[in-house]
């Protein structure tokens, strides 16, 4: 087949998806769902309530108003930094920054983020330091969904109870309020009375100021 023949072939077909979006008709009446990262690791339940759609399809489009919700199931270092600081230097940043400005529901996988397999192995402060972004970009509107079922339970099924487990602060540390939440004052009282390294129990939550306090002041927090 002559080469030109065959490029308007081409053009004819990607303008054909352009006016229909690419629907697939299976998924009529659906919601579109933009998936950064592997569209294979959108949990099922979410398969079942939307139209899962690759990052090439926003690449293609760049039209962010096309999809009703964004799921992240995998984000590199570099897209992670730009998501932080509001660039679109890439697809996946781009679409990310694009879909919280415009009111999207963004939701991120815990297991999309590589670098937590290294907690606790390397550079603490680089790794507080990534955490630093993540912390961040989930202020802007970024939900975490760990491995809890996405669709909530029935109303008539009663939750189970949890209970916090009893809690020491070891020697020199940092004890937590009856909350377990390090605020902006506690972490700038654990400065002045600590060392270059504070304790905390397991499951103490920490603000995004109090974490600001803890970097600028070069703190090494190490979780029990």
């Amino acid at each position: 087949m002559d080469e030109a023949v065959l490029r308007q072939i081409v053009e004819a077909v990607l303008q054909e998806l352009g006016q229909s979006g690419g629907r697939n008709p299976a998924c009529d009446g659906y919601d579109r769902l933009l998936v950064v990262g592997d569209p294979a690791d959108v949990p099922e339940k979410l398969r079942q309530n939307y139209e899962v759609l690759p990052i090439d399809d926003y690449k293609c489009n760049r039209n962010i108003h096309r999809y009703q919700a964004i799921l992240i199931t995998k984000l590199d270092l570099a897209a992670l930094s730009d998501i932080a600081l509001g660039r679109d230097g890439c697809p996946e940043s781009c679409a990310v920054v694009n879909g919280l400005l415009a009111g999207l529901d963004v939701c991120m996988l815990e297991s999309a983020l590589p670098h937590r397999k290294y907690a606790g192995k390397g550079s603490s402060r680089l790794y507080q330091l990534i955490e630093s972004n993540v912390r961040l970009i989930q202020t802007f509107g970024v939900k975490m969904l760990g491995q809890a079922p996405v669709v909530p339970a029935a109303a008539n099924v009663n939750p189970p109870i949890h209970r916090l487990p009893e809690v020491s602060a070891p020697k020199g540390s940092g004890m937590p309020n009856a909350d377990r939440l390090i605020t902006e004052s506690a972490a700038r009282e654990m400065v002045l009375k600590c060392g270059p390294e504070i304790r905390l129990p397991a499951g103490t939550m920490i603000t995004p100021s109090a974490w600001d306090i803890f970097l600028r002041n070069h703190i090494n927090v190490v979780r029990e």
